[in-house]
């Protein structure tokens, strides 16, 4: 089976294509909008498709996969422009943030337009897609509101593992048990894929959580603070207070057991219709999204993830 990092090269123009060909069709989107929609790493997608190339063993996806992916990445396309609004990022995909380019009025518009695309393209398969879909969005919301707001009943460690779950986790949740369902596997196939998917996800924020650390260090990143923030304050609390020199050690360490627990989270009813060839292979992709989250680069050969990590 191939590595998550190669894969994502081989589908991400299927995926660009189709997503742009559902963007600009019913030319509902506006077309100063497009660029946006047409670039980021497919993270999401990448991992819905090789759940669903590993389990048929299918040379190529089909077009309900291919829409399901898509549907998924331009979810997380209007998540990341009203994000981008809430954080005061200036930058998004290389480009200038929507927000700034177009102004917060349209740009709100332009994402209540993106939402609806995702929605369209995974209502032909049934309505159990729309209805898990719209949960996934609602969860997301669930989580952004907590990481700007806080809920005081929570000790900062439970508060930080339901914002990156809620906010992050959840899509990638919903990305992998859509690559099983596709695949035609059953329920609680699905659910093992759905679980492996959401410490993925975790996995992921965790790792864009050090990064933004390290620019904030550097004083490259000047936006709101977020989840960085309480990702710091977790493990200081446990190093024993912020600067110590086990702060970085304790980082590397959370990151390193999410990553390590996401194979674990396929059950034996997973592993059950996973070939034995694929088996590291779905251990290794969110090794690979944890490293192309920090460098842009997937680290090879399982190599530890302390190289990558920015030092503070």
């Amino acid at each position: 089976m191939m590595p998550f990092r190669e894969f994502l090269e081989t589908i991400r123009p299927a995926v660009n294509r189709r997503i742009e060909e559902v963007a600009s069709g019913e030319g509902d989107i506006d077309p100063a909008v497009l660029p946006i929609l047409a670039r980021g790493k497919r993270m999401r997608a990448g991992l819905l498709l090789h759940i669903y190339t590993g389990l048929t063993r299918a040379a190529a996806p089909i077009r309900q996969a291919l829409d399901l992916a898509c549907a998924v990445e331009l979810a997380h396309a209007a998540s990341l422009i009203l994000d981008d609004m809430l954080d005061g990022d200036t930058v998004r995909r290389g480009v200038p943030s929507l927000h700034l380019s177009r102004g917060e009025g349209r740009a709100v518009l332009d994402s209540i337009g993106i939402l609806a695309l995702p929605y369209a393209l995974a209502a032909p398969y049934g309505p159990g897609y729309v209805t898990m879909l719209a949960s996934a969005q609602q969860t997301m919301a669930r989580g952004v509101a907590w990481e700007m707001l806080g809920r005081p009943d929570l000790p900062t460690a439970d508060l930080y593992d339901a914002v990156i779950t809620r906010k992050t986790g959840c899509l990638f949740s919903l990305a992998a048990a859509w690559g099983a369902m596709a695949a035609g596997a059953e329920k609680m196939v699905v659910s093992a894929f759905a679980d492996y998917g959401l410490s993925a996800g975790r996995a992921m924020q965790i790792a864009d959580d050090i990064t933004d650390l390290g620019a904030l260090g550097e004083g490259v990143r000047d936006s709101r603070p977020g989840s960085e923030t309480l990702l710091l304050r977790c493990v200081a609390e446990r190093a024993g207070g912020p600067g110590n020199n086990g702060t970085q050690q304790a980082l590397e360490s959370v990151l390193e057991r999410e990553v390590r627990s996401a194979a674990a989270r396929l059950s034996s009813e997973g592993w059950e219709r996973v070939p034995p060839e694929a088996r590291e292979a779905f251990g290794e992709a969110v090794r690979d999204i944890v490293g192309l989250t920090i460098t842009g680069e997937a680290p090879g050969g399982g190599a530890p993830l302390r190289a990558a990590l920015p030092q503070r």
